[in-house]
């Protein structure tokens, strides 16, 4: 029962293949992380969280239009994982961003835009609305999975620091479902090449 009682409503399917560089399912994904960690690290830090870098093969399941419930939040994410802010300074940034153009694969980011060249050379890195700045660093939040190295993303290695922010990803989704009316993420242009 706990698990089916309706907790929001989706107006489309939201699937994480739906887009080349992100997608409708990954936008919320990350989203959800970055609106629901950057409370918790705020009042434990004082910092912000940056951007958000999760990892496209971590969503297992479309959201279907209709009800979304808590078992809709254990269908996408199955696993255990839990929500890690790690600091990169500016190199490791770049090589976040180099890891996103190689792979080729729509990783859900928010908090951050990304536009490539033709020839998928970066053009524009933005986050948080203002250019990249090398000489800062920077706070990421992610997953617990991927800060051990998880899907080869190794620049997590680099963190200056790595703060655990002991919350599920699983029941980040479920407070921000119980939070919301609505479910209905976009792709964006949050990460694009030019045409």
């Amino acid at each position: 029962k706990v698990l089916d009682s309706t907790l929001a409503y989706a107006t489309h399917k939201i699937s994480k293949d739906d887009g080349i560089y992100n997608t409708s399912a990954g936008n919320l994904m990350a989203d959800i992380i970055q609106i629901q960690a950057n409370p918790i690290f705020k009042s434990r830090t004082g910092k912000t969280i940056d951007f958000t870098l999760l990892n496209h093969g971590g969503i297992r399941s479309i959201i279907s239009k209709g009800p979304v419930t808590a078992r809709t939040a254990y269908e996408v994410m199955p696993f255990e994982n839990t929500i890690v802010v790690v600091e990169l300074n500016g190199k490791s940034v770049l090589k976040l961003i180099q890891y996103l153009i190689d792979t080729k694969r729509a990783h859900p980011i928010s908090g951050i835009q990304v536009i490539l060249n033709k020839n998928n050379t970066l053009k524009t890195l933005k986050i948080q609305g203002k250019p990249f700045d090398f000489s800062k660093t920077y706070f990421v939040a992610t997953s617990n999975y991927l800060v051990s190295g998880g899907d080869n993303m190794g620049f997590f290695k680099d963190g200056l620091n790595v703060s655990e922010i002991d919350y599920k990803i699983r029941n980040s989704m479920i407070d921000y479902f119980k939070k919301v009316d609505t479910l209905s993420p976009k792709i964006d242009n949050r990460y694009y090449k030019i045409k």
